[in-house]
């Protein structure tokens, strides 16, 4: 079937019923939200049980051919160091060259040594070598099949085997979302069967691994478009879609990156007679004035705080602070507005289910110049970014789900246990804070 993309804000709330808005307490099951008494006790700022991470930081273990892999196909596995007794204390300290986990089960073997707790998948594909064999297409040529249907969820149930038997939990997925439909409201916007048989189909994966949430690695919208109208449009697509999927008992959300967090374009033409970043003079230019508000906050403020949740990934917020410090009033004036990563989530920190908690080392690049920061493990003597405060005072203590992720983990062929080396860091990392 194809949605109607004609469905109001109130139909789409209705949809939602009393037994989805039960389902979506903002503590959800206690066994994954509620910290416990130890950890409380200890000041630990992420609770043991939230300790998470995203498995793009990982992306080359489950690609390659891991060491129960290579024995069955009589190769040498990929070796690599991860690390000797006093690791990750010293992160010199590399250890004996070693065979190294390939595949799923194999990382999270690892992962789960390593003291992570919840999983945030990047896709769910894997070396066919590897036990539990290749993800299978869910919609050969476009299309959701029976067969492809049946496939996909046998894989999904072999993906939670795998988790359960290592204690940890899905907690969510950047994935798939429709691509034909921009929203209720948008030009011809219904969505094609095609697409709406293939979210059903993901979210039956997601429930099978036990997901609570289910989302993307990118914006509601494209952030090269600052103009309030279609983030309007993208906020309205969001909270039908979530309308759909809290059927499956799971939220959707979409991630963050620098781009979110720039000026809306909310006002009227104007002319600006300053550089934004420098504040050097410029030929008279028009712009569109911006009132302040930065785009996700809009996107907030115009979706159901019950239904629409969101993941921020907090360095990518600081470099946003970095970037976007400067504004063109209504009326044209270059104005100073830095952005607070932390204020954003604390006024409204229930929306926030979602972190990516990268850490950074500040560069010397000039304010608005650049990204600010270079990607480094989690906790490393080097960080720039102050998690301990970002953390002590978010609000809403053990509701979180903070997932490490670093961009640049993997070493290739140079360096193949490296992203293993980095993620066991981060864990002792987040572990660690205190507060």
């Amino acid at each position: 079937m194809a949605l109607n993309s004609r469905i109001s804000r109130r139909r789409l709330m209705a949809g939602a019923g009393l037994a989805a808005a039960a389902a979506f307490s903002p503590l959800g099951p206690a066994s994954v939200f509620t910290p416990s008494r130890a950890d409380a006790a200890s000041g630990k700022l992420i609770p043991t049980g939230k300790l998470g991470t995203i498995t793009y930081s990982q992306r080359d273990v489950p690609t390659r051919v891991g060491i129960a892999g290579s024995a069955a196909l009589g190769v040498a596995p990929t070796m690599g160091y991860l690390g000797g007794p006093n690791f990750p204390a010293d992160p010199n300290d590399l250890g004996p060259l070693v065979p190294l986990p390939g595949g799923w089960l194999e990382l999270f073997e690892f992962l789960a040594a390593s003291g992570f707790k919840q999983i945030e998948f990047a896709g769910y594909g894997q070396h066919a070598a590897n036990p539990g064999g290749a993800a299978p297409n869910p919609a050969p040529g476009g299309v959701t099949t029976a067969e492809s249907r049946a496939a996909y969820l046998a894989y999904a149930r072999t993906l939670r085997g795998f988790l359960d038997a290592n204690g940890l939990q899905a907690i969510g997925n950047h994935g798939f979302v429709p691509n034909t439909w921009n929203g209720p409201n948008s030009p011809g916007g219904a969505m094609t069967t095609a697409d709406y048989d293939r979210l059903q189909l993901e979210l039956e994966f997601a429930a099978v691994l036990g997901m609570s949430y289910m989302g993307t690695g990118s914006d509601p919208t494209s952030a090269n478009n600052r103009n309030i109208e279609p983030w309007t449009v993208a906020g309205e697509k969001w909270e039908a879609l979530n309308t759909i999927s809290v059927r499956s008992g799971i939220q959707m959300y979409t991630h963050n990156h620098a781009p979110a967090y720039n000026f809306l374009q909310d006002g009227p033409m104007v002319t600006v007679t300053q550089d934004r970043i420098t504040g050097a003079p410029i030929a008279p230019t028009q712009v569109r004035g911006e009132s302040g508000k930065r785009l996700m906050q809009h996107y907030l403020d115009i979706t159901n705080p019950d239904l629409v949740v969101v993941e921020m990934d907090i360095y990518w917020a600081h470099v946003a602070q970095h970037q976007h410090r400067w504004r063109y009033d209504w009326e044209g004036n270059r104005v100073e507005d830095i952005f607070d990563p932390l204020a954003q989530v604390a006024k409204q920190t229930k929306r926030y289910a979602l972190f990516h908690a990268k850490d950074g080392d500040a560069t010397a690049q000039p304010d608005g110049v650049g990204d600010g920061y270079t990607m480094i493990p989690f906790g490393d003597p080097r960080s720039d970014i102050d998690y301990q405060n970002f953390f002590k005072n978010v609000g809403a203590r053990g509701f979180h789900n903070p997932n490490y992720e670093q961009d640049n983990a993997p070493g290739g062929t140079a360096d193949p246990g490296r992203s293993l080396r980095f993620s066991k860091i981060s864990a002792s990392g987040m572990a660690s804070l205190r507060g």
